[in-house]
């Protein structure tokens, strides 16, 4: 049951320094929303009502009750207790409770019903610990966000590891009702849980679903990451290198940090990796629709892995580069992620709010502008990959595959600019053109943003962004790396 406690002031000049013909008036804050219930039938929050002289209620219709009805001289605690359930996404007036003091003297107060159902629930999943003090640090920056309308009638879970690489822990953050300030508890412990298990990423989700359930969700994904290249090949190690032959192209690690090297995340946690095919399959198999998810891991704006996550949610936020250790500006984009008390969500600001974080918020202590983003349709990849197979069965023209546009500091690249491959790449003019048409609608440009440079672990540098390559995606059609298990990708049996 939730409290308000006001003063309904009708007409006492010795209460208040009004005069006796004042209007009826609401303290200590006339701007109060009205009283607020939640969205079970039977729920109920009360008010005080003070008044000089006698009184009476009335409501103007049967979603709600109020008790007493009638009183006198002094406070009274009133009780409204809800008779229906909302079963809306979002918050509803659902009548208006009217104190009528003698004399004529009136105030009228909006009855407002949360949702029964969260309009949606976010999860922000950080499996692995090579990373655990950049996620205590988002974790705090996000209890920096939480007030009384973020995450509002929505809920927030996270899920990670803190004690060992083989249990787990869900957290909810939230506002606390009373004190209206940030607090956390703890709604499941895992005493066995690998993230690189499929099944234990479905157990997981579908906990969330039952412990948190929601007419929408969305997930944020804080990890290393790798994009399409499988766990069991292309392995992250932080090692030194082998001597030339002695590794099968195909056993080749995914990446050498250079000594020295910035944390990204890209690099750690071996062993403890899912595939992507796999984390598509787990998100897919849930009864609640997964909306989006915004990937704070490194290479994940890939097309290839794009391709496979379009069944899983309808929208991705990802970097086709190496994210540094601090990751999102937490802080910055939680309330993008609940706006309207939790019944709106803004993609496109949360892009803008990386960009700007890397372009102008982390210069105050880095010299690293380093933040390349993008937005995905994944409705629209279906539609481009018909215009590549298409493309790619025209002629090829020679290009220079070290002159486009690369997205890490490895000796032999992986990642290339989708849209700088196919133009460096392709001639049919009709045909680029309806790519760059497909384009648009699959990554808007407003949400193709990048600072003039990213960096990278691989080679400890700065690394140049061209502004007319950039489409914030990438391929590894122009690689020479691990070929076998990428001619294997369906992004690549689609459009060949």
């Amino acid at each position: 049951m939730k409290q308000f406690t006001f003063f309904l002031l009708l007409g006492i000049a010795a209460l208040t320094a009004c005069r006796e013909d004042d209007p009826v008036t609401l303290s200590p804050d006339a701007s109060f929303e009205g009283v607020v219930l939640a969205g079970d039938p039977g729920s109920q929050a009360t008010f005080t009502l003070t008044a000089s002289t006698q009184w009476e209620i009335t409501v103007d219709n049967d979603s709600f009750t109020a008790a007493p009805l009638k009183g006198g001289m002094g406070a009274t605690t009133v009780t409204i207790t809800s008779t229906r359930e909302n079963t809306a996404p979002e918050r509803r007036t659902i009548g208006t409770l009217t104190a009528r003091a003698r004399g004529g003297k009136t105030f009228s107060l909006p009855v407002i019903q949360r949702p029964a159902t969260a309009p949606q629930t976010v999860l922000l999943y950080m499996p692995g610990r090579s990373l655990l003090s950049y996620y205590k640090k988002n974790i705090e920056d996000i209890r920096e966000a939480i007030n009384e309308t973020v995450p509002g009638d929505s809920r927030l879970l996270v899920c990670y590891q803190p004690e060992s690489h083989t249990t787990a822990r869900i957290d909810e953050i939230f506002c606390e009702e009373v004190a209206h300030g940030c607090a956390v508890k703890t709604l499941r412990d895992y005493d066995v849980f690998s993230p690189s298990s499929a099944e234990d990423v479905a157990r997981l989700l579908a906990d969330v679903q039952d412990l948190a359930p929601a007419h929408r969700y969305g997930m944020i994904v804080g990890c290393h990451g790798k994009a399409w290249v499988p766990a069991s090949q292309g392995s992250m190690p932080n090692m030194g290198p082998a001597a030339p032959g002695t590794i099968a192209p195909e056993a080749e690690p995914f990446g050498i940090p250079v000594p020295g090297a910035l944390t990204t995340r890209s690099f750690g946690d071996p062993g403890h990796e899912i595939d992507i095919a796999d984390f598509a399959r787990a998100v897919a198999s849930q009864n609640g629709p997964f909306d989006y998810v915004i990937f704070d891991a490194c290479f994940m704006a890939n097309i290839e892995t794009l391709y496979d996550l379009r069944g899983a949610f309808d929208y991705v936020v990802a970097s086709p580069c190496e994210i540094m250790g601090a990751g999102f500006p937490y802080k910055k984009i939680i309330p993008y992620l609940f706006g309207q008390r939790g019944t709106q969500y803004n993609l496109e600001a949360v892009c803008k709010a990386y960009y700007d974080f890397y372009q102008h918020g982390w210069q105050e202590a880095h010299t690293e502008q380093s933040g390349c983003i993008s937005l995905a349709v994944l409705s629209e990849l279906d539609v481009l990959a018909d215009v590549v197979r298409r493309l790619h069965a025209t002629p090829t023209k020679d290009y220079d595959r070290n002159g486009i546009q690369s997205y890490e500091g490895m000796p032999t690249h992986i990642f290339y600019d989708l849209g700088d491959f196919v133009g460096s790449a392709y001639t049919d003019a009709a045909l680029l053109d309806e790519f760059r048409e497909r384009m648009e609608a699959a990554f808007p440009p407003a949400c193709r943003l990048h600072t003039a440079s990213f960096y990278s672990a691989y080679n400890g540098m700065k690394n140049p962004v061209r502004d007319e390559a950039y489409t914030g995606v990438t391929t590894s059609e122009p690689s020479t790396r691990y070929r076998v298990p990428f001619e294997q990708c369906n992004w690549y049996r689609a459009t060949h």
